[in-house]
């Protein structure tokens, strides 16, 4: 495909040519943005984007493909029967059960038992199948949808400045467009590269969003939390929620930052303030917040310090005061203090801490039951707060091994008493699929419990902690995620009166029949393969393995377009400098290292190359 820059916003006084086209799309996308400031209530995104292949009518009629003819639930009637699978539910209440039928009677669960009169509702053979809660992810950033295993080999390495290769240096190269180097707090490094504006527009962000949940439903998370990073104007806000809306998937909207080119004309609106609904978060709960009967709902990243710097409230009171859940990030315990200011209340129960690594009071290589710990106690007040407070925690088990966060603290949660949710987190260094998630919780915990006993590996004699089972691991994927969501009033379980977000699961399959204990099937044997139906809200959106009503080779052809358009942007013309070649590309132009390895310069230098034989 081309990599001719399109929508490019050129510095003022630069006297580059531009085509008619390319002027034409960048107008319609500066009046998008316009528009956008006040919000999309009562119109179409189209307004904002005349000429594009994005426009809302377009989208509906290039995107969506029509329903298959024997699709249950199409709206013929809303009473579902899912007959004779093995029900998971999850809820001691309801128990679960070898063969039994679930009824769904509109968006909610019915009855549940091992024989229901089918009466008027449409039936579903369910039998050698595993029927049980859709999963429930609480931490997933869908903007870099689009740089999917663009740095798989990438570590975290905050703030790392060029020319180091890492994640970080992916994110200031796609999501702000501005590269400096090497700075000390308070004064910044030199810009290298700044592109002048932030390399996706709205549309590109609609499409990363859409199909970041599509992909998810294909998998079986019916629900997830979006930490969207990428508000860099309202109308980017606005292109994500409608992204989100249009999938179809329950969403927590976590509303988050993005990069502040104000500077260059561009508006910014983050955080907003209390008791006003013109900006921030303000304006996104009055424009599409304004029911709790959705499917997807506002969160805020706000954290437990000012709102915005001089603000007298916390960002935690500024959430709150719009009815946002809490959803932070916390890589190590810096939130204790601002955390203790009285105005943050001490009910925590609408609070998410993502990844908690790092929380101890005193450095420890090993960590056993209670509050034991080699060399140091594994004793932490931050954990004691959290579970005292009844805060939630999330944790992203395949993501902080491979980047390098801290170890997922799976033992530190399970010692205070805390059930974890999981996260996918990022597409650029590691897949979404739940399965992966649960078993890697599953087998992390169990490793480092189990090592503890040899001698040889426990050298102080360690208390060794409760193995971790399969159904826990499931329980983290589904009631714990639904709790971090504060959505377990609403799903989580499968229990009468909830909404039918469910996922129905093949388990009579060449690879995991016959089927000897379910909790470990799911766990330790299946893969999104084995996803054959799923429901949201009642709703089937997933039937027989294939998504519902989307022309997904229609969506791959977009989301591939948007691909290249980011990427002709990142290579246009700058505002500052060049793009310097060779970092996270071996190409000028940039391009992905397509067949190599990524990030060779952001590993550990100080220690030897290998030098391997097979």
């Amino acid at each position: 495909m081309s990599t001719k820059p399109t929508s490019t916003h050129p510095p003022d006084g630069d006297d580059a040519e531009v085509s008619p086209s390319a002027v034409q799309r960048h107008q319609s996308r500066r009046d998008f943005i316009k528009v956008s400031a006040a919000g999309l209530a009562g119109t179409s995104l189209a307004a904002g984007l005349v000429g594009t292949e994005m426009a809302s009518g377009q989208v509906a009629a290039g995107l969506r493909s029509a329903q298959p003819q024997n699709l249950i639930g199409d709206g013929r009637r809303r009473r579902i029967l899912l007959r004779g699978g093995t029900v998971l539910s999850l809820d001691p209440r309801v128990g679960d059960f070898e063969k039994a039928d679930v009824l769904i009677d509109g968006k909610t669960i019915a009855q549940i038992a091992p024989t229901i009169a089918a009466g008027n509702a449409e039936v579903v053979d369910c039998s050698g199948t595993i029927v049980m809660p859709g999963f429930i992810t609480t931490h997933h950033h869908h903007w870099e949808t689009l740089g999917r295993s663009i740095v798989p080999d990438g570590p975290f390495i905050p703030n790392s400045p060029w020319p180091k290769e890492s994640y970080a240096s992916w994110g200031a190269i796609w999501g702000a467009g501005r590269i400096a180097a090497a700075g000390t707090r308070g004064n910044p490094g030199n810009v290298i590269w700044d592109l002048g504006r932030v390399p996706y527009d709205p549309e590109d962000l609609y499409i990363a969003e859409l199909v970041a949940c599509l992909s998810e439903i294909s998998e079986g998370i019916t629900c997830g939390t979006d930490t969207s990073q990428a508000s860099h104007t309202p109308a980017h806000t606005d292109a994500m929620i409608k992204g989100l809306m249009d999938s179809g998937r329950r969403v927590v909207f976590d509303y988050t930052g993005g990069t502040n080119r104000s500077a260059e004309g561009f508006p910014y609106e983050y955080p907003g303030a209390m008791n006003d609904t013109t900006k921030g978060i303000g304006r996104l709960a009055k424009t599409y917040f304004s029911s709790k009967d959705q499917l997807v709902t506002l969160g805020f990243a706000g954290g437990p310090g000012p709102a915005f710097p001089g603000a007298p409230y916390t960002g935690w009171q500024l959430g709150r005061s719009f009815s946002a859940y809490i959803n932070n990030h916390s890589n190590g315990a810096g939130w204790m203090t601002p955390g203790a200011d009285p105005k943050n209340g001490t009910d925590w129960s609408d609070i998410t801490f993502v990844h908690c690594v790092r929380w101890q009071d005193n450095p420890y290589a090993q960590i056993g039951a209670g509050s034991s710990g080699y060399p140091n106690s594994s004793a932490s007040k931050a954990w004691e707060v959290c579970r005292d407070r009844g805060a939630h925690v999330s944790i992203a088990p395949l993501i902080e091994m491979q980047m390098g966060h801290g170890m997922p603290p799976f033992q530190q949660a399970l010692n205070h008493g805390i059930l974890p949710s999981l996260s996918p987190d990022v597409d650029t260094n590691m897949t979404t699929d739940p399965f992966s998630l649960m078993r890697g919780a599953f087998c992390l915990q169990r490793a480092l419990a189990n090592d503890l006993a040899f001698k040889e590996s426990n050298p102080g004699n360690l208390p060794i902690p409760q193995l971790v089972t399969s159904r826990q691991c499931i329980e983290m994927a589904t009631i714990a995620g639904a709790a971090g969501s504060g959505l377990l009033n609403k799903v989580g379980t499968l229990t009468p009166g909830k909404e039918a977000d469910i996922v129905v699961l093949d388990a009579r399959s060449i690879n995991t029949w016959p089927m000897n204990n379910v909790p470990g099937t799911i766990v330790t044997m299946m893969n999104p393969r084995h996803v054959r139906d799923v429901l949201i809200a009642g709703k089937v959106v997933f039937w027989k393995g294939k998504l519902v009503g989307w022309n997904v080779d229609q969506v791959l052809r977009q989301v591939e377009q948007s691909h290249e358009r980011v990427l002709a942007r990142i290579n246009g013309p700058a505002k500052v400098g060049r793009l310097p070649p060779g970092n996270n590309s071996f190409t000028n132009p940039y391009r992905p290292n397509f067949l190599g390895d990524c990030c060779y310069k952001g590993l550990n230098t100080e220690a030897p190359e290998y030098v391997l034989r097979p």
